[in-house]
């Protein structure tokens, strides 16, 4: 069975736990961003980065000029001759991570700080309720096909809820689907990802505001091993604190080649015209929020959608978990394994 993988650091949390103050009053230096590469990308097949963002400091070189603070800012604090850090600068314009635009250093990735993520889950809010609502709305018809499963036999739907409600009908089952028909090219041309160094893939720098928790809290899925006969993944937002997902080899929430049918029908037949009618309905919000955040300047729509999309889907999430229309475990994570041909 052909698989679409996401090869991503993603995300998670309800923004709560930092203040802007207390993150704004620390040295950048000090602060975490993204995953453990320093980094989040989505791509598929071969298309990732082909060199370690970390090195010389360059995420954080990035997230100086985010902030528009200067490069004597950036050497002084990280103590950097002069040949290093212009050797930093030429690496990620080779590698379409920067631009010069009228002698201004400009980051091409998304890059999301504290306050950042505070008014992208502000503007979201709109978007999210109104994601949460359509299902709750169509909550009966998911969960009298969920009854039609070998799942059903051995576990409830509320034990399944989170990964059901949220990752099969809005992230990992959908979200290529998404991206194609939600980003479309006005010539008709298919959609194609930013191109860096030959390779095409989204890429990101976002802060990590909770100590457990992946940046913002956003949820997202990890494959933990893949074969031909089946995958084992985590779908949550605190996947890389516990040695679980290092070591997970197999789940008992499995997921049957008749299942997976089932679910597919679910979120591709039945939801996601749902889902992208709400998003039509609020192409203009999204251009809006796109020119207000200041994204417009530094990044293409379509790299502004996709990540700011995981905004939006985590914040519907725990909008459904607060309605106690899904259940969040309290670890964060939910694994699950999919079989791709029957026992």
């Amino acid at each position: 069975m052909k698989k679409l993988q996401i090869f991503a650091l993603l995300i998670t949390t309800t923004f709560l736990s930092i203040g802007s103050k207390e993150v704004e009053g620390t040295p950048i230096l000090e602060r975490k961003f993204g995953g453990r590469a320093g980094r989040s990308i989505i791509s598929r097949g071969d298309n990732i980065p082909d060199f370690s963002i970390r090195k010389d400091s360059a995420n954080f070189l990035l997230i100086y000029l985010h902030e528009n603070k200067s490069i004597a800012d950036f050497k002084r604090d990280t103590r950097l001759d002069d040949e290093t850090v212009n050797n930093t600068v030429e690496l990620l314009i080779s590698k379409n991570w920067l631009k010069e635009r009228n002698g201004k250093l400009i980051p091409t990735v998304f890059i999301a700080t504290a306050e950042d993520g505070k008014r992208l889950f502000h503007y979201a809010q709109p978007i999210s309720e109104q994601i949460a609502d359509e299902i709750e709305k169509v909550l009966p018809h998911i969960k009298a096909e969920f009854a039609n499963t070998d799942m059903a036999k051995k576990q409830n739907f509320e034990h399944w809820s989170f990964l059901i409600l949220s990752n099969v009908l809005l992230d990992s089952w959908v979200i290529f689907d998404v991206e194609r028909n939600f980003l479309k090219c006005p010539d008709g041309k298919e959609y194609s990802r930013p191109l860096r160094h030959g390779k095409n893939y989204y890429a990101s720098i976002m802060e990590q505001t909770e100590k457990d928790r992946e940046p913002f809290g956003i949820y997202g899925n990890g494959i933990t091993s893949w074969t031909e006969e089946r995958e084992v993944s985590v779908y949550g937002n605190n996947r890389f604190s516990t040695d679980c997902y290092r070591n997970l080899q197999s789940s008992k929430n499995t997921i049957s080649v008749d299942d997976d049918w089932i679910l597919q029908k679910m979120a591709r037949g039945f939801f996601l015209p749902k889902l992208l009618k709400i998003l039509e309905y609020n192409r203009e919000y999204i251009e809006e929020v796109y020119r207000k955040t200041g994204y417009s300047e530094t990044i293409s729509f379509g790299e502004f959608f996709i990540w700011w999309y995981h905004f939006i889907y985590t914040q519907a999430t725990n909008e459904m978990n607060d309605r106690g229309i899904l259940t969040i475990p309290a670890s964060g994570n939910f694994d699950f394994e999919r079989l791709f041909i029957n026992r």
